[in-house]
């Protein structure tokens, strides 16, 4: 066969299976745009009415009340009367979400847009909280891999969803993968710049891309412990850092930040010229080098007028300040407060 001919036949190909996907596509367009059969129609019309009577006869909604059981057998009925058809599929996702059964729900609208549903409205808040609601319910039991799985299937579908994309970089965060979760942190600032500790967290996942987990937790555990006071404490975490990654200049400077406060100018300087000769064009690194080697000579009092060190942002309150960390015990005693988000 020539060359000719097998060029032929692979357009050939790709031609019928082109015209294969538009007839699929186009069958579950009719089939979306079809109307119901009567008899599926009247079992929507049972169940929706079953669905206002639970709602309104149960003070809290739970799927194995009499029912909702009802309800979900009319749904089903109506799927088998129509099948491929959205409006019984969305029936009965609303139906396990207005029940609380957030696991089927959430499969139920995936049926639905499979089908060519669309998520507008009161759809698209029972989708959220449904899927929210059942990727935590991993995240509970301590698989966060799963966990963050789920989260990824949410914005997929919804890409706006702030709290999903929450949950996925604090998720990714405590996975030890720091570099997909600065894509999730930026992408709740740019839906909500508001969003509390958002910027910590990202700077955070930024600082481990660059420098590596523990080094970077080792260094933040370090700030914290500095702006608390406890000097000893934050001068081990800086000290952990830099043996962790001897190249991150802005540990060493830390470093010799507390060995300056302490009166210790040897050490300082010593941690300051390593900063410095990471990172040259940094004029406060400069300027604690020749202020350290000064008073390590005996010259007397620090001068005044000494620049600040760019912290970071500050930590969030009420939420682990180092995602993970306490799994690994680092030496330096990373462990954070425990987490007391729920979710919605």
């Amino acid at each position: 066969m020539t060359h000719g001919s097998h060029v032929l036949r692979r357009a050939g190909l790709a031609v019928r299976e082109l015209m294969l996907l538009v007839a699929v596509a186009t069958a579950l367009s009719m089939a979306g745009a079809q109307e119901l059969p009567e008899n599926a129609a009247e079992a929507l019309e049972r169940g929706e009415a079953l669905v206002e009577e639970a709602l309104s006869t149960y003070e809290a909604q739970y799927p194995d009340r009499p029912l909702w059981r009802q309800a979900f057998a009319e749904g089903r009925t109506a799927i088998d009367l129509a099948p491929g058809h959205p409006e019984p599929l969305r029936f009965l996702a609303r139906a396990y979400s207005l029940s609380n059964w957030h696991g089927p729900a959430v499969q139920a609208w995936r049926d639905y847009l499979d089908a060519g549903g669309e998520l507008e409205g009161e759809d698209a808040e029972l989708f959220a909280r449904s899927a929210n609601e059942y990727a935590f319910a991993a995240y509970q039991v301590g698989d966060r891999e799963l966990a963050a799985e789920r989260y990824e299937d949410i914005v997929e579908v919804q890409p706006d969803n702030v709290e999903a994309h929450r949950w996925l970089g604090r998720i990714l965060l405590e996975l030890r993968m720091p570099e997909p979760a600065v894509a999730a942190w930026r992408t709740v600032l740019e839906l909500d710049p508001d969003s509390p500790g958002a910027e910590y967290f990202l700077e955070l996942a930024q600082a481990q891309a660059r420098w590596g987990v523990d080094a970077a937790n080792s260094f933040y555990a370090g700030v914290t412990a500095y702006e608390s006071g406890d000097l000893t404490r934050a001068r081990n975490s800086f000290a952990a850092a830099t043996a962790r990654n001897a190249d991150y200049a802005e540990a060493w400077a830390w470093l010799g930040r507390v060995y300056f406060e302490q009166g210790l100018y040897a050490d300082a300087n010593v941690a300051y010229e390593r900063a410095v000769a990471l990172a040259p064009g940094e004029p406060a690194y400069q300027w604690f080098a020749r202020e350290s080697a000064r008073l390590m000579q005996g010259g007397g009092e620090p001068a005044e007028g000494a620049p600040e060190l760019e912290a970071p942002p500050a930590a969030p309150e009420g939420e682990d300040a180092l995602p993970g960390a306490g799994d690994d015990a680092g030496d330096d005693g990373n462990a954070g407060a425990e987490d007391d988000a729920e979710g919605d």
